[in-house]
């Protein structure tokens, strides 16, 4: 995980969720990550957002969209 071009986290795990219906990831972060980075997928640099625990409770998602 990258904030500009500085290394700021890895990813433990990741798939898709189907309550989601997109990818999540599991990631240890620094503290002061703030909500967006860029994550290293298939030497491809994608954009990312930083939420908390837990996505989805119940059946129903936690987060925005």
């Amino acid at each position: 995980m990258f904030s500009g071009t500085e290394p700021v986290g890895a990813v433990t795990s990741g798939g898709f969720a189907p309550t989601l219906w997109r990818s999540i990831a599991f990631a240890r972060v620094a503290p002061d990550i703030g909500e967006e980075c860029w994550v290293l997928i298939h030497d491809q640099t994608v954009p990312a957002r930083v939420v908390k625990l837990p996505f989805v409770r119940n059946g129903k998602p936690r987060i925005d969209l």
